[in-house]
Order: C-alpha cells, then structure tokens, then sequence
C-alpha cells in the first residue's frame, strides 16, 4: 500500500520561496534596474512586472523589462529545483492583469540532481565580461551545450558567421545623430568585426578602430522565437538565464545587446542572412576570456545589464 505523501508546512515553504527571491536578485536586468516585484502568499510566490508598462502599445523598454523578469523566474526555479522543491510554473495566470506575469507553486520534494545543484551554485559566479574576447574559441561541444540550455527554454539561437557580423557593423555606421549609447553600440560593432577590416568598406565608414583584441575568437548568435508578446519576452528572460548560467560553467562569458534589434536597417540584415529567423530578442557574444579578473560579487562588473542601445 502506498503511504501518503505529508502536507509540507508552510514555514518551510515559505523560507524556499524567499530564498529563491534572493536569488533571483542576481538576473539580469535592464539598466540593472530589477524591473521585478515578488509576493509570497499562502505559499504561493508570484511575479509581477514594475513598473507597469507604459501607455498603448508594448515598446522596447517594455520587452527588455520583461526579458528582465523572465531570467529573475529561471534564477527562481533553478533555486527553487536545487533546494530539492518540485514546482509547478504558471506563466500570464492572470489574463486580466497583464503585469502579473507567473505564479510558482511548491508542489511537494524532489530529489535534486547534481547538474541542477552546480548550475545553481552558478547564479552567483555568473558575469558579463564586456573586454573584447582574447581567449581561445569556444569548442564546437561547449557550444552545442550552451545552445541547448538556450532552446531549452522555447526560443532559438541563431549563431552568426563573421561576414553577417560584418554586415551589421556596416550597416550601422553611417547612421548619423546617434545618441551617446548608441555609439557605444556601433563602437562595439566595430569592435567585434574589427575596425580596420570595415575602414573603406563603403564610402570610408567612420568606425572607430579596435587594433588590440580583435573579437575574432567570440561567437556571435541572435536569440529570437515565433512571437513577439509578453509571454514570448518571458521566454526570452528565462533562456537568457539558462543559457548565461551554461556558458559560464563552461568558463565562456556572455555579453548581450538589444541595440541591433531595435536598429531597423541591421534587422532586415538580419532577416535577409538568416531566413529563418523569427522576432529577434536580443544579440550575444559570447567568448573565453585570456586572464579572469573578476570580482564575483561586484555588481558593476558582474551583472548583465540588458538595455536598449548598449549592453544587456
């Protein structure tokens, strides 16, 4: 006869869920801006979008705020998993209210496997290396593993050759009148397809030259999926979690940008090189880096910040 499963007590639950808040506290975020709100009631943690979104239709801030809150909910469950919690995920449970964006639910135990443990442990190792990529490539096999945590999470990723790469630097560098971070955009651009191979490329481009570490060893890849709404930028949010927490404990770094996607012209490069490709959400390089100087714990340095003309 099979014995019944006790009820877990709500204390217990309750000190998981705010731990898994905690955690959630190192996802990256917009600006590094947090734009998330917890609630524990009953045992039950939900998530909410803060602020609210603005007026009419959904912009870019509000897309990349909610790209923000998905990986603050797979920071969650990963914690929540690790802790040996098995929970049941409601993304958009509420239709009326569309800043309330999931709902986790402690079901009961489950053992914790030590892949879920170590990636776990990772959350607070993570970090965003924005010096150009020095180290050696990433192996095919990392690579294909670091994919994989990204399309665990229902998006793609779509990997870039160097001359696609090239291709957005060039279509970005004659745009006058950019704001101060765009230009932190297109430098980076430049950076990565190196300078001095786009000089002259079309009408001399005024590109700023990268002479010492070329990012020829980086990897270059758009994360997109088959919608453009709340519950697809979620999904973005949470492989942007699963997918930096791999890389990282393959020792790769991950950089993300959202500038590209909002710049109309490298979109229809894009859309003209991969056909494939779905609603872009953001740009990664990813990348070894020669020497690690990082300060885990140091905000600044360690958090990916994803915002719209510079570094996510």
């Amino acid at each position: 006869m099979r014995t019944p499963v006790r009820p877990v007590g709500r204390r217990i639950t309750n000190e998981a869920l705010y731990r898994a808040v905690v955690a959630a506290r190192q996802a990256p975020s917009a600006h590094d801006a947090q734009p998330w709100r917890w609630q524990v009631t009953n045992g039950v943690l939900d998530l909410f979008l803060h602020p609210e979104p603005s007026a009419g239709l959904p912009g870019p801030e509000d897309r990349l705020a909610t790209i923000g809150c998905g990986a603050a909910l797979h920071h969650a469950r990963l914690t929540l998993a690790a802790l040996g919690w098995r929970v049941t995920t409601t993304r958009l449970p509420d239709p009326g209210e569309p800043t309330h964006l999931a709902r986790l639910h402690i079901d009961g135990p489950a053992p914790v496997s030590s892949g879920t443990a170590g990636l776990a442990r990772i959350i607070e190792l993570r970090h965003t290396d924005r010096r150009p990529v020095t180290g050696s490539p990433i192996p095919p096999g990392h690579l294909s593993a670091i994919r994989a945590a990204f399309e665990s999470q229902h998006v793609r990723l779509a990997v870039l050759r160097p001359d696609q790469i090239l291709g957005l630097a060039v279509a970005t560098a004659d745009d006058g009148g950019l704001e101060p971070a765009g230009e932190q955009w297109r430098s980076e651009l430049a950076r990565w397809a190196g300078g001095d191979r786009i000089v002259g490329a079309r009408r001399r481009l005024r590109l700023p030259l990268a002479h010492d570490g070329h990012d020829r060893a980086a990897t270059f890849a758009v994360l997109h999926g088959p919608g453009d709404q709340s519950l697809d930028w979620l999904h973005a949010g949470e492989a942007l979690s699963a997918g930096s927490l791999a890389a990282a404990e393959l020792g790769a770094s991950t950089l993300p940008f959202s500038a590209p996607i909002e710049h109309h012209r490298a979109r229809d490069i894009l859309r003209d090189a991969l056909p494939d490709l779905g609603h872009p959400y953001l740009m990664m390089r990813l990348g070894h880096h020669a020497t690690e100087a990082v300060r885990p714990l140091d905000r600044e340095t360690t958090t990916a910040s994803p915002s719209r003309p510079g570094p996510l």
